[in-house]
């Protein structure tokens, strides 16, 4: 959770005057000059469609805002300084200002939720003080090759998707996402970086380059894929149970899956057109609450401990579940490797 006794430091010492105290919502020039002087500011600020002769919105002199700041749709502006903010305590949105090129963040340490959309001019995003205090970050459709300064070690959700040049995610500092955390569609040489990570909610992972990390993770709640990724091997050590579906799927490269720990699966288990994958080996897995769908022509399945399927098995051209007619798990297991083996076969033969 985040914790909000962060903003009281500063507001005994900094009062805020009666220009500084909101909701205030900013179109002109001459409104935004209203809240210049402010250095805590009591409330939200909106920032939309400002029409200006000037082409940079500086609000040096904040420090504090105890609401959201939203800058919004303001089609001029190149640059936004807000050289000296330290903390907001609710939303700091920067949406669809498409000629910014430079966002002044040098003292930023705490906020509960960043978000920064379709800034297609952007090409750096960067946090000097170090950005310790944060519950939820958004960067899509950005030009930024780096995100940098981020020193959080818990967050609650987690989405970067669509920046075409972003290359290198360093997040490894961070050690416990208790949401979502979302990485897709970013330059296709991107490297993420999840060194320090043990605990994760609900994890996708596309279109990565390498993947460092998730060694020290046991369990995840919900669900966890890796979808169009070009690494050539994913290696989850200890995990133990994954309480959603497990997919991993259009890695084309993908030579290596290991998951030698893992036990049960909450969802379904779906390995699909990863190429170059010709060994899948779950040792431990016994227990599938969804439906196995394995498709690839595979030279050896290993899943030696398998005794419950309770969803099925796609693809399968059965009409009924095996598992619903075969009671003993012996003999589950000994159906299920069959099933599995001989789709194997009849795809290596038609491929």
């Amino acid at each position: 959770m985040f914790i909000p006794f962060i903003f009281l430091l500063s507001t005994t010492v900094l009062a805020a005057s009666r220009e500084c105290t909101g909701p205030i919502e900013i179109r002109t020039g001459q409104e935004l000059n209203s809240i210049r002087g402010c250095q805590v500011f009591e409330g939200s600020i909106m920032i939309q469609n400002m029409t200006a002769s000037e082409d940079s919105l500086n609000l040096s002199q904040l420090k504090q805002v105890q609401g959201d700041l939203i800058i919004d749709g303001n089609a001029d502006l190149s640059q936004i300084v807000l050289a000296s903010l330290q903390q907001v305590n609710g939303q700091l949105k920067f949406q669809n200002n498409r000629q910014l090129k430079r966002l002044d963040l040098t003292q930023l340490t705490a906020v509960r939720s960043l978000e920064i959309s379709v800034q297609p001019s952007l090409d750096t995003i960067q946090f000097p003080s170090g950005l310790s205090q944060i519950e939820t970050l958004t960067v899509t459709d950005t030009i930024a090759s780096k995100i940098e300064g981020l020193t959080t070690g818990k967050m609650k959700d987690i989405k970067i998707a669509n920046n075409i040049y972003l290359k290198d995610l360093n997040f490894n500092h961070l050690q416990q996402v208790s949401g979502i955390i979302s990485v897709s569609a970013n330059a296709p040489n991107l490297s993420l970086d999840l060194s320090s990570i043990s605990s994760i909610y609900q994890g996708d992972f596309r279109n990565l380059a390498r993947l460092i990390g998730l060694n020290q993770v046991r369990q995840v709640t919900g669900d966890l894929s890796f979808i169009g990724n070009t690494f050539s091997s994913l290696s989850l050590p200890n995990m133990t149970q994954i309480g959603g579906t497990l997919t991993v799927t259009d890695n084309k490269q993908l030579q290596n899956l290991s998951v030698p720990q893992i036990q049960i699966l909450g969802g379904a288990l779906s390995l699909g057109n990863n190429t170059q994958l010709s060994h899948v080996d779950l040792p431990k897995l016994q227990q599938v609450d969804g439906t196995v769908d394995i498709t690839g022509s595979f030279e050896k399945i290993d899943l030696p401990s398998l005794v419950d399927v309770r969803g099925g098995f796609n693809d399968m051209n059965l009409h009924v579940n095996p598992m619903y007619l075969i009671q003993n798990l012996e003999l589950q297991r000994i159906m299920v490797l069959v099933l599995i083996q001989l789709r194997a076969l009849v795809k290596r033969r038609y491929n």
